[in-house]
Formats: C-alpha cells, structure tokens, sequence
C-alpha cells in the first residue's frame, strides 16, 4: 500500500497577506559602505580616481548603506480586531 499526505490549502486570507521575513544584514556590510563612501570621496576629492569612478562607487555604497538601513527597520505586524 501507498501512504499519501493530504495537504491543506491556505485561506484567501493567509494567501493575501505576505509572511516575508528580513533579516538585517551584518555590521560588517553597514561598515563596508559607510568607509568605502568615505575612501572613495576622498579619494575623488584629492584626483587619486577619475571622476566618473568616484561617482560610481560612491553610488554604489550609498545603496549599501540604504539597504543596510532598510534592513534593520522594524516592521510590526497588521492588527487586526
């Protein structure tokens, strides 16, 4: 005989609402960013990379530092009743 599992399908309610989950990214990341913008700033400032480089990693970890940002924002669950 074959054993089977029976599997319940969620509710209109459940399946409307997203369980998404983040986890804040590491110090390390946040660190990253934060040195990498300031490096790369002085770095610009003083002629040591082109321009258009320095523009572009400074781009770069400011969306680093965003998202770290992001990540460690509360996000409290809807109440309901």
């Amino acid at each position: 005989m074959r054993k089977t599992r029976s599997v319940a399908k969620p509710s209109r309610e459940a399946s409307s609402k997203s369980q998404l989950r983040m986890e804040p990214l590491p110090a390390t990341f946040t660190l990253t960013a934060i040195f990498g913008m300031a490096i790369t700033t002085v770095f610009t400032i003083s002629g040591r990379i082109p321009l258009s480089w320095g523009v572009a990693f400074d781009i770069v970890f400011a969306l680093m530092f965003i998202s770290s940002i992001i990540s460690i924002t509360p996000r409290f669950p809807d109440r309901e009743g």
